[in-house]
Parts: structure tokens; sequence; C-alpha cells
């Protein structure tokens, strides 16, 4: 079959959805030799791999979001006939608006602006609100990253269940245990300015991640005389204006990086910490806490969402909001080093069952059931 794949999220920094589709990228044309994909992306980017048939999109002076919508509903049908796709996949919800001989197949990530309305303005809800529901109507099967995210999608667009299906993701294998130098690891904390022990947060800074947890767990923590920092990384995200002054008032206890310059140095972060915790309200899948998991680090989140079936028996869950819990959870792991151990262990045993394998495989075997 001719597939087509929309990669215009590539341009976008390498995060959620765009890191996703960078993913699939990677292992599609490994794991999959039967189908032919053409693969729409902006004209700047790298077109390097010689098993994809790129078809570059020519960038516009009109606002990104303008042109973005008249490239899809009036440029991309035509090219799609042109190139006799017979299944085009957005990895980013959006379709054509005219319907074509075509299959339409798009992934829905999660139902954020439904389940956690407070975290996003009124007009980009309404914005997904209307989109959304004209995307699933003239889609012919829609994929999703969690049982959790199929089941949420199900109840609030009311889809069918035989018209979604859900394949985990993975974490790229860049995220891994390694081996670092005392010279090395001196020189990297030194360039980050950052302390040798530190317990990680990785994501957007925003509201829903729980950033207002993290810093009552600190409190909690230093009023039991615990003294250890916390590590934020990320960017600047919804709501994180309002709690940026509070992350001042503890900038000894509380260091936000908001300039790591690679995965690499992603990775040398994850295995150096401590600890990893994550407390966010909702995750369609959790990418961070996976990538910390294969990086060696025992894991503490929060137990709602999609986060049991990633964490599983890997980490530490508890309620969002339960934040004596959370710190009573870091004390156990820094003062008893057989749990610490253990829970380590236990992290890279359960990341190793999310592989690109399976959820390639899955999205193959979707393709086919169209034909």
């Amino acid at each position: 079959m001719n597939i087509g794949v929309d990669a215009r999220l590539l341009s976008t920094p390498l995060r959620g959805t765009a890191r996703y589709i960078d993913n699939l990228l990677k292992y599609l044309s490994k794991i999959d030799k039967d189908n032919k994909y053409f693969i729409f992306q902006y004209e700047d980017l790298p077109r390097d791999n010689v098993l994809y048939n790129y078809v570059p999109i020519k960038k516009s002076k009109l606002p990104r979001q303008v042109y973005e919508h008249y490239w899809l509903n009036f440029r991309l049908p035509g090219l799609i006939s042109e190139l006799n796709i017979e299944i085009f996949f957005s990895p980013y919800i959006f379709v054509p608006f005219r319907r074509g001989n075509w299959k339409n197949v798009i992934a829905i990530h999660d139902v954020l602006t439904k389940v956690c309305k407070e975290y996003y303005t009124f007009h980009y809800r309404k914005y997904i609100d209307i989109l959304v529901p004209l995307s699933i109507k003239r889609s012919d099967r829609i994929i999703t990253i969690s049982n959790s995210a199929m089941l949420d999608i199900i109840k609030y667009y009311k889809i069918p269940a035989n018209k979604i299906s859900y394949v985990h993701h993975w974490a790229d294998d860049i995220f891994r245990t390694i081996t670092i130098s005392e010279k090395d690891k001196l020189e990297f904390l030194n360039k980050y300015k950052i302390p040798e022990k530190y317990i990680l947060f990785v994501s957007v800074l925003e509201e829903r991640k729980n950033l207002w947890g993290i810093l009552k767990v600190s409190d909690i923590l230093e009023s039991k005389g615990i003294d250890i920092k916390f590590v934020l990384v990320g960017k600047e995200g919804f709501g994180y204006i309002k709690i940026k002054p509070e992350i001042e008032k503890r900038k000894k206890r509380i260091i936000v990086l908001q300039n790591v310059e690679s995965d690499s140095d992603l990775v040398i972060l994850y295995n150096l910490a401590k600890i990893f915790f994550f407390p966010t309200f909702y995750e369609g899948f959790g990418f961070p806490p996976l990538e910390a998991m294969k990086c060696g680090v025992p894991v503490i989140t929060s137990n709602n969402s999609s986060l049991p079936e990633v964490i599983g028996e890997g980490g530490v869950m508890g309620n969002a909001d339960d934040y004596e819990f959370f710190a009573n959870s870091i004390i156990k792991l820094l003062n008893n080093q057989t749990y610490y151990n253990e829970m380590k262990e236990k992290a890279i045993h359960h990341a190793k069952k999310f592989t690109p394998e399976d959820h390639i495989n899955g999205l193959i075997n979707i393709f086919s059931s169209m034909s």
C-alpha cells in the first residue's frame, strides 16, 4: 500500500507528538518492508532515509496556523490523489475537510482539553472542540497510545469502540544506563550548575504537571531536615507565570533548566539523578517516566490516567495531591539502599516491555486491516 504520513510537526521542538513522529520514522522503514511511505514535511528538514518518499512542503509568509490549514485542505488532497496514496496517517489528529478515495487514520494522544479544562485557554478549547470532532467524523480508524486514553476518547467523543485501538509508545534507545567517569560527571554538573544529589523532573513547566505539588513536597522535605535539591527540566508552559515567583523563593532548593542542549545531555541528567519525580494530574502516556526507568532511575509518580500502565511495578505511585506520601516515598528511597537498588532494577526491567517493534507492528496491523 501507499501510505502518507503527516510529519509537519517535526519542524517544531521535539516534544510530545513531534517526538512521537521522530521516533516513528526512525523505526517504521526498518520494520515495515511491504508498504511504501510518503513523508509530508517542510522543505528545510533533512530527507536522509532512502526508504522513504519525501514530499517537501514549501514555507509560507502566511501566519503558520493559517497556512497549515490552507495546505491541509487545499494542497494536500491533490497530492494524495497524485501519489495514489491509499491511507493518510495523521499523528496529530487533523485530516482534510474533503473526503477522497483514500482512507484516513488519525492519532489522538489524549483528551486534555476535556479532562483538564482549567489548564487551557477558552479559545484553544473551542478550537479543539470544533476541529477534533470533524476529524473524527472524516476518519476511518483512530489510534491512541494507552488503554486509559482510549477509554477517555470513547467517553468524551462518543466513538464506537470498534473504530479505535491503542498501541503503547516506547522510549528511544538513547535513553539507557550509562557509565560516567568522575571527571565527566563533575564537568557536567558544573556546566548546568546543579548539585551532585538531586531529584529530577522533566516535562513542560505547566500547571497540569502539578508543579505546585513539587514545591509542597520540597517544603515537607525541608521541614523534615532532608537536604536535597529538585531539578526541573523543560520549557515554560501554561500557568508557569503564576508559579514562577514561588519557585524563585525556593531557588536554593529548586533549580530550573530551560536550556538543556541535547537528548544526550538529558540522558546524563537522568543517569545522575537520585530519583525521578512526576506528580502530574493527567497523561495520555507519559514519555519522561519511561525514559527515566530506561536510565535506571527510581521513579515516583501519580497514579492517575495512563501512568499505572506505563509504570506498573517499575515505580512508586500515589495520589497526585498526597504530598506526605510522596515526601515519605522519597525519604524511604534515600535512606534504604536495599530498597533503592530494588526499585532501580524494577524500573529497568519494566521499561523493557515497551518496544518500537510492538508499536510499529500494531500500527501496521491497523493499516493492513483497512486494505
